[in-house]
């Protein structure tokens, strides 16, 4: 692998405010083998316009815009089915995920690149989120993400995975089931990769990852409630699905015996 093309997918729905910093963060990469594809869901806003024009005014042939005609009504699912039209559109042999709200650290590209070569058998990277409120208000991730031998994989936003392409389309197939609509598109990748020993967690800090009021990430941070349960809930059904094994250690542990009596309780 000498300097492959990159190419970073940028899912977007009504992220007119932030969705011209995330593809500026892909043109101001100091490694420039890159191609963005911009994929718009049906945003009701104005951040498809912006993007359009600053194609035009940049001139960016670099940069493709795909505009879905009709969204569906479960966001995770329509994650996934933007990730996957962007991808047939892709020609890189990396792809990197960056949702419009979140953004690049200049250097993370050529970081990536660099991993991948030194590390042949690796298939998926994590790098670590930079929790990004304002510019005055930022926080490094204090998780840690040491390997571990445990049901759940330790891992990173959306915007922090970078993978080689043939990877994700096996792992699209593999893992987009139209079921577990609590479970997201990065839990998904990191369950079916970290088991395989081709996953790994690299400690830099690569990617901004915005904190915003009305993020889908607001509806599970309070431990008692019902979202948060019926995504544990879920994510054990997923896991049973991707990896019966694993899973039929995991009906032996308290957390799926308190997860399943909680789930009973709330419906």
């Amino acid at each position: 692998m000498k300097n492959p093309l990159v190419s970073v997918l940028i899912n977007n729905y009504n992220k007119d405010n932030f969705c011209e910093k995330a593809v500026k963060s892909v043109l101001n990469q100091n490694y420039k083998k890159i191609e963005i594809i911009f994929y718009d869901d049906c945003s009701p806003d104005f951040s498809l316009a912006k993007i359009q024009r600053l194609k035009k005014k940049l001139k960016l042939k670099k940069l493709k815009i795909i505009k879905n005609k009709l969204r569906g009504k479960i966001a995770s699912f329509n994650q996934i089915e933007g990730v996957k039209k962007s991808l047939k559109k892709a020609k890189g042999k990396i792809i990197c995920l960056l949702d419009s709200d979140d953004f690049f650290k200049k250097n993370k590209i050529k970081s990536i690149v660099e991993f991948f070569k030194k590390n042949k058998k690796i298939e998926v990277i994590f790098d670590r989120p930079i929790y990004y409120y304002d510019k005055k208000n930022m926080d490094h991730c204090k998780i840690n993400f040491r390997s571990r031998e445990n049901k759940w994989p330790i891992f990173s936003p959306t915007s922090c995975i970078s993978i080689q392409k043939k990877s994700l389309d096996i792992a699209l197939k593999k893992t987009s089931i139209n079921r577990y609509p609590h479970v997201w598109l990065d839990f998904r990748i990191a369950c079916y990769f970290a088991f395989k020993n081709m996953f790994i967690v690299k400690s830099d800090f690569l990617t901004f990852y915005r904190q915003i009021e009305n993020s889908a990430d607001k509806n599970y941070i309070k431990f008692f409630n019902r979202n948060w349960w019926e995504r544990r809930d879920q994510s054990f059904e997923f896991l049973k699905y991707i990896d019966l094994k694993r899973f039929n250690k995991s009906k032996k542990t308290l957390d799926f015996f308190i997860t399943k009596t909680l789930n009973k309780f709330f419906y």
